[in-house]
């Protein structure tokens, strides 16, 4: 995934005790003054307008951001003096002059504070520290049963995250939240996970819990919208409008985003593309169903389905040893589940009329021989040849993504517009840094 914004506002303002908003002569704020408060939000608005500004460009001048921005350059030079201080903003380089005194250059501290993102397993947890720039800087894999078990999960969080720390020597005060990716149904402004079949789990209070354990700000979200979120915030989507991540696997889903806003639907369960049903007299799914698309063409499916065939049971590494060797058998099986796929996709393409779609997953490890005739179906089978306008990405993959996903779950919060109180978890904010 390429490194380096849902721009919509958060879905949901936490708030920290404590913190406070600076006017531009330094008092703090207080919105029992109306006149006050709507002076502190102004600036507000206008430190997070200048925050993202530099951080979408890389790097920046003064003057520039004045103009972008329309701010005066006095307001500027007054706000980016504070985050200079602050250890927000870094003083980079000097730009080459066109006459006159050289510009200087404007960039995040990618060190000014660090995240830690965490994907939960049926069979153990991934845990990465990021940096602002989405930057792993240490990562852990921690192997245990998850499945029917929330407590585990629970004690496993604690110690993963203590001992990442510890081995990236970061200090908790330079910590500015946990996200933590899952599958299942996810009420992300409660911090629920409604359920997961996958997890076996239902109404499991994840973030309340977390946070008083941790004494951390914690974020949960379905483990797909956040490779979405994370697709938009520094990677192949920074550009788009509208697009869907398709996450192929074990599982099956979507991440979908319209009008650069990430769309989970009225009870958090968009996108469980998985579980739509392709074949009524098809075979059971874990949800429960018979013939949903993920029992069709998971990869619990293919192994199957190959294993049948071969004689014996089959691994998802010896799946991918056959279908890269040309196994014919293998070869078949995993181009035509690429095909009935490809067929469910193109109508999603249909409905949604996104510009991008980003496949990722796991299952991209079986390579063109399922990934192509996924993008043919795209191509042929979408309304109107809509197929032939939708720019379609392959994202290599690791296991960290979607810790790394779920890190910028945090990212997004902290660089987010601040709420019309003075208190957020905005970066400018953090007590620490």
């Amino acid at each position: 995934m390429a490194r380096k914004q849902l721009n919509a506002p958060a879905q949901r303002k936490s708030s920290l005790a404590g913190a406070s908003v600076q006017g531009d002569g330094g008092a703090s704020e207080s919105p029992r003054n109306p006149q006050r408060g709507s002076r502190a939000l102004m600036r507000e608005l206008n430190v997070s307008l200048l925050i993202e500004l530099v951080r979408s460009a890389g790097s920046i001048s003064r003057a520039e951001l004045a103009r972008q921005s329309k701010l005066s350059a006095p307001t500027v030079g007054t706000i980016v003096d504070h985050l200079l201080e602050r250890g927000i903003l870094v003083e980079v380089a000097i730009a080459p002059s066109n006459g006159g005194r050289p510009p200087v250059l404007l960039s995040i501290d990618a060190t000014a504070g660090y995240v830690i993102g965490i994907k939960l397993r049926g069979d153990g947890l991934t845990t990465v520290v990021c940096d602002l720039e989405a930057q792993i800087v240490a990562s852990r894999e921690f192997p245990v049963s998850l499945v029917g078990d929330s407590g585990e999960a629970m004690h496993a969080i604690v110690s993963e995250v203590r001992q990442i720390l510890r081995e990236a020597r970061v200090p908790r005060s330079k910590v500015l939240g946990v996200g933590i990716g899952l599958s299942g149904v996810i009420d992300s402004t409660a911090g629920v996970c409604v359920s997961s079949h996958l997890l076996q789990w239902h109404n499991v209070e994840l973030e309340s819990t977390l946070r008083r354990l941790l004494r951390l700000p914690v974020w949960i979200d379905n483990d797909v919208n956040t490779l979405a979120v994370a697709e938009k915030w520094s990677g192949d989507a920074r550009g788009a409008r509208h697009f869907v991540t398709l996450s192929i696997g074990r599982g099956i889903g979507l991440g979908i985003v319209i009008d650069r806003s990430l769309y989970r639907g009225a009870y958090g369960s968009s996108g469980e593309f998985g579980h739509i049903i392709v074949e009524p007299a098809g075979p059971t799914c874990e949800c429960g169903r018979s013939g949903c698309l993920e029992a069709m063409v998971g990869e619990d499916s293919m192994r199957r389905q190959v294993g049948e065939r071969l004689g014996h049971e089959v691994s998802r590494d010896e799946l991918i040893s056959l279908v890269k060797s040309g196994d014919l058998v293998a070869c078949d099986v995993v181009a035509s589940a690429g095909r009935t796929l490809g067929l469910s996709v193109a109508n999603v393409l249909t409905l949604l009329n996104p510009e991008l779609l980003i496949i990722c997953g796991e299952g991209t490890e079986l390579g063109p021989t399922f990934l192509d005739p996924i993008i043919r179906s795209v191509r042929e089978e979408t309304f109107a040849s809509l197929g032939l306008k939708v720019e379609v990405k392959i994202q290599s993959w690791g296991d960290e993504a979607w810790a790394v996903g779920a890190a910028t779950l945090v990212l997004r919060e902290s660089f987010s517009l601040p709420g019309s109180d003075t208190r957020s978890l905005a970066i400018w904010h953090r007590i620490g840094i």
